[in-house]
C-alpha cells in the first residue's frame, strides 16, 4: 500500500512539472524504412511534443554512467511521468539536439520521468 494516495501522487507530479519543466521538448525516434534493395534507411520521426526541465547530472550519475557518456556534454532531462522516451531518442529543446543514453529509474515514487542525454553537435 502506498503511504500516499494515487490522487495525491498525481497532484505532486503535476505540481512538480508545472514548477520545473519550463522548456518545450520535441521527441524523435529512429525508424527504418526499407529501400527496396534489401537494405533500409534510418531517419528520425517526430513522436511527441511535451515539456522538459534540464539540470546538470550529479557527480554520482556522471561516475556511474561514464562508460556511456564519457566526455560528452550531458544533461539530466526531467519529463512528465508517462512520457514515451527510450534510449537513442533525440530530444530537441530550444534548438539543441540531445540524444538519450540512460533512462533513470526511480528508487521510490516517480515524480519525473528522468533521462540522461548528451548534446549532438
Amino acid at each position: 500500500m502506498l503511504p500516499i494516495g494515487a490522487d495525491e501522487l498525481v497532484s505532486i507530479q503535476s505540481d512538480a512539472v508545472s514548477a520545473t519543466c519550463d522548456k518545450v521538448c520535441e521527441i524523435y525516434r529512429k525508424t527504418r524504412t526499407p529501400d527496396g534493395m534489401g537494405s533500409s534507411t534510418e531517419s528520425y520521426s517526430h513522436i511527441e511534443t511535451t515539456v522538459a526541465g534540464l539540470a546538470q547530472p550529479t557527480a554520482a550519475e556522471l561516475s556511474n554512467y561514464d562508460y556511456e557518456i564519457a566526455d560528452k556534454a550531458a544533461w539530466t532531462v526531467r519529463l512528465p511521468v508517462g512520457t514515451d522516451v527510450i534510449a537513442q531518442d533525440h530530444l530537441v529543446i530550444e534548438g539543441n539536439v540531445l540524444e538519450v543514453h540512460i533512462l533513470l529509474n526511480p528508487k521510490s515514487f516517480e515524480v519525473f520521468h528522468s533521462v540522461i542525454a548528451t548534446e549532438l553537435k
